[in-house]
């Protein structure tokens, strides 16, 4: 019994650990810093610093003050609590955006930041209904995003599975809100960052049909672990 208690303590700080680890603002730090030292070398301190501010610094303040402020547990398991932190969300996103685009930033950059804000608005509006899972959005969005800059970025996506099984093992979400989270994070970011490209006229050199397997591979994963998490 001791051991079963133990096991399961330990299981649940290791799911706890990769839930903190693998949040969105912590990847966010971590993807714009790759795009920002390959793709604007030359201007890295600069939107580095807005990238940092505006998709890390504020976004973790934010939720993590209101959550003081309203008493909220720091996963906002309630849905309706998330509603506000949201809109405020979406605000600090598309002001970021601004910024980027006035300071020239790469069009990769800038539509990275727009996406966390248009797809953060996606999730207010199905939050209104439904509680979908914000940390499987937040992995597979940067992923796609990386994926665009090189074909090496898939491997980022090889962890969404382990932020499924946290988030599960942790009880804060259904395999169905995880689920769709990962697969709307995927699809609603390559939508948008190829369309947002090619208005920018920003070729990457990259093959857009090995781009399109490896999204569509990535979904597969999504779909094979949910399917093995759900029979544990």
């Amino acid at each position: 019994m001791s051991n079963y208690k133990d096991n399961k303590s330990l299981k649940h700080s290791l799911a706890k650990i990769i839930s903190y680890i693998l949040e969105a603002p912590i990847l966010a730090l971590f993807v714009f810093f790759i795009l920002n030292f390959f793709l604007d070398n030359e201007k890295f301190l600069q939107i580095g610093t807005i990238s940092l501010l505006f998709g890390t610094i504020l976004p973790i303040v934010l939720f993590v003050s209101w959550s003081k402020i309203k008493k909220i547990d720091k996963d906002y398991t309630i849905k309706e609590s998330r509603n506000y932190p949201f809109i405020i969300g979406i605000v600090i996103y598309f002001i970021g955006t601004f910024i980027l685009f006035l300071s020239s930033a790469n069009p990769l950059t800038t539509a990275l930041m727009f996406c966390y804000g248009s797809n953060t608005l996606i999730v207010f509006f199905i939050n209104l209904k439904w509680k979908i899972s914000v940390h499987a959005m937040g992995i597979t969005g940067p992923t796609t995003a990386l994926i665009f800059s090189t074909p090496w970025g898939f491997l980022l996506g090889l962890l969404a599975p382990l932020v499924m099984w946290s988030r599960i093992t942790l009880k804060k979400h259904t395999i169905n809100q995880l689920l769709a989270g990962a697969i709307l994070g995927y699809i609603s970011t390559f939508i948008q960052i190829y369309y947002l490209l090619k208005i920018a006229n920003f070729n990457l050199n990259i093959d857009i049909t090995l781009t399109t397997c490896l999204i569509f591979g990535l979904i597969l994963l999504s779909l094979i672990s949910s399917l093995i998490i759900k029979k544990k």
